[in-house]
């Protein structure tokens, strides 16, 4: 398991990465194992081409090369801390600095709210505006509980500042603003489990040019994906409705996956790194079959409403 060490400081905090946990506990520098007994999920440690040819054997594995990049940042610097989920267990933080980097850290669970009280008391230039702030949600705003969400919402979205009306005015771009709700939702680009998500939105991806005065040319956001069609919705209540477990530990239900997940994220993003080595991990060491790989948004928009 690869971990960090995070050091808080008089006037700096420290984030150094290159180090994992053995079984006994003991924190040690990935530097120290010997080739073939230690498995990155992501190969940054490593020397030049491990991974590049996409094998999981081991003779094509080199020595683990420690390259431990340390990230400083000054209390006056971090702009932002949020209380967030990781591997949808509430035992993370997000700090945003004002020079745009952001780390999403997961601590021990007795261990997080000690760090956010610290750093809340500490950083001098956190902001409370959701108008200002960079995930667009006052410092206070808890993501983790269905009030606290409901709450967060409605504190950065209402109101002449809010994002919302800044989009309505055009001062954010539709990027800028599903970002904002993406952020409000608690995901980030940090998190596979809980990655940005952005709507369906055009339907039509066989015309050379779109007709938008044509309601047929969009998706109809009043239904969800599972019932962009009247065949994929019957399809859906039918497992539903003749569901069976024999053992009583499932219940009925109509979705089998979810459209948030780090294997949904690895294969929309197979093709850049470091998505491709992740996927590779995920499937074994091998890709995926060849029709089963992401090749085409319209294969995919067909695939997700029919």
């Amino acid at each position: 398991m690869l971990i960090v060490l995070f050091e808080i400081g008089k006037e700096h905090l420290y984030v150094v990465d290159g180090f994992t946990q053995t079984p006994s506990q003991e924190i040690r520098d990935v530097s120290n194992f010997p080739s073939g007994t230690f498995e990155p999920i992501v190969p940054p440690y490593t020397t030049p081409g491990y991974g590049s040819s996409g094998s999981s054997n081991n003779s094509n594995r080199q020595e683990l090369k420690s390259v431990h990049q340390c990230s400083r940042l000054g209390y006056e610097d971090i702009r932002e801390v949020h209380k967030r989920r990781y591997l949808l267990q509430p035992i993370a933080l997000e700090i945003f600095s004002n020079d745009g980097r952001n780390h999403l850290l997961a601590f021990p669970p007795n261990v997080r709210n000690k760090v956010y009280q610290r750093l809340l008391a500490t950083a001098t230039g956190l902001s409370d505006s959701a108008s200002q702030s960079v995930a667009g949600q006052k410092r206070a705003a808890n993501v983790e509980q269905s009030a606290g969400l409901l709450s967060t919402m409605t504190a950065g979205l209402m109101g002449e500042t809010s994002v919302t009306q800044r989009w309505v005015r055009g001062e954010l771009s539709n990027f800028q603003y599903l970002m904002h709700l993406n952020t409000l939702a608690g995901r980030s680009y940090n998190d596979l489990m809980q990655y940005p998500v952005f709507p369906w939105v055009v339907a039509d991806y066989v015309s050379v040019e779109l007709d938008l005065s044509h309601p047929s040319t969009f998706r109809d956001l009043s239904k969800p994906m599972g019932a962009q069609t009247s065949d994929r919705l019957q399809q859906f209540r039918k497992r539903y409705k003749e569901w069976g477990d024999p053992h009583n530990e499932t219940g009925p239900y109509h979705y089998g996956t979810h459209y948030s997940s780090a294997m949904i994220v690895f294969s929309y993003l197979v093709r850049l790194e470091p998505f491709t080595q992740q996927f590779l991990q995920l499937q074994g060491g091998y890709l995926d079959l060849t029709d089963r790989l992401f090749h085409s948004i319209r294969e995919a928009w067909w695939s997700a409403a029919h």
